[in-house]
C-alpha cells in the first residue's frame, strides 16, 4: 500500500490550524538546541538557509533573528501561514512555501545549509531518500545540512494505535494522531539513507536523537 493514499497533509492542517498564534505555549516555543553550536561551526553570516519542515517556525525564528536569509518548506498550509505571521509580527523577513519534502520548490544550488529537524521522521524510507536526493540538489557547492531523528522509541506507548505498513513506516489509525505518518528509524537506516553522503558528524543526544551534520 503507497503513502500518498493515506494523504498525511489532513493530519498537519489540522494540528497547525488548532495553534493559537498568540498563545503563551506558542510564544515559548523554543528552537533546537542544536542549532546553536551548529550556526557557530558552520554557518557563514547572512548566509541563505532552508528550514524543511518549517513547522510552526521555531527554528526559522531563532535564524532570522541571527540574520540568515531564511527559507521554509512545509507539507502543511497552516503551518506555512504560522511561520508567515509569527515573523512578521516580530518584523522578521523570511520565504515560506508549501511543498513536499521530496520535490523542493526551490532551484538547483539555492542554499547554503539545510535544516531538516525531525521532520523526515514522518515520511516513508522511499520518500526520505528522494528527500535525500532533493536536498543534495538546492544545496550550493560546499554547503552544509543539519539533520535530526527522533529517539528510536518514541511513540512506543501509542503503538496500538498504529498500521504498521510494509516498510515498517507507521500509520496512525486511532487516537490523537489519527492520520500522521511516522517512521522509528534505526541508526542503520539512517545511514543507509546517508551511504552517498559526506557524514560529518552522527551523535546520540541525551535523550535519543540522532543528530547529523554532512556536506
Amino acid at each position: 500500500m503507497r503513502e500518498e493514499l493515506f494523504d498525511p497533509q489532513k493530519y498537519w492542517e489540522s494540528y497547525f490550524n488548532n495553534i493559537d498564534l498568540d498563545s503563551k505555549e506558542t510564544q515559548e516555543l523554543k528552537h533546537a538546541a542544536i542549532l546553536e553550536s551548529f550556526c557557530s561551526e558552520y554557518l557563514k553570516a547572512g548566509s541563505p538557509v532552508l528550514d524543511l519542515g518549517c513547522g510552526g517556525g521555531r527554528n526559522t525564528i531563532y535564524l532570522a533573528k541571527r540574520g540568515y536569509e531564511i527559507y521554509g518548506i512545509d507539507l502543511s498550509n497552516a503551518a506555512v501561514d504560522l511561520c508567515k505571521k509569527r515573523l512578521k509580527k516580530q518584523g522578521l523577513l523570511g520565504d515560506f512555501k508549501q511543498g513536499t519534502f521530496n520535490n523542493i520548490p526551490y532551484p538547483d544550488d539555492f542554499c547554503d545549509a539545510v535544516i531538516c529537524i525531525a521532520s523526515l521522521d514522518h515520511v516513508s524510507f522511499q520518500t526520505a531518500q528522494e528527500s535525500i536526493t532533493e536536498i543534495r540538489r538546492i544545496l550550493s557547492t560546499g554547503g552544509v545540512v543539519l539533520l535530526t531523528f527522533d529517539p528510536l522509541e518514541t511513540d512506543e506507548d501509542r503503538m496500538h494505535e498504529a498500521e504498521v505498513l510494509p516498510d515498517g513506516t507507521l500509520k496512525f489509525v486511532c487516537g490523537k494522531q489519527k492520520g500522521m505518518l511516522f517512521r522509528r528509524y534505526r541508526d542503520e537506516e539512517i545511514r543507509q539513507l546517508l551511504v552517498d553522503q559526506d557524514v560529518i558528524s552522527f551523535k546520540r543526544s541525551a535523550g535519543g536523537a540522532r543528530i547529523i551534520i554532512y556536506r
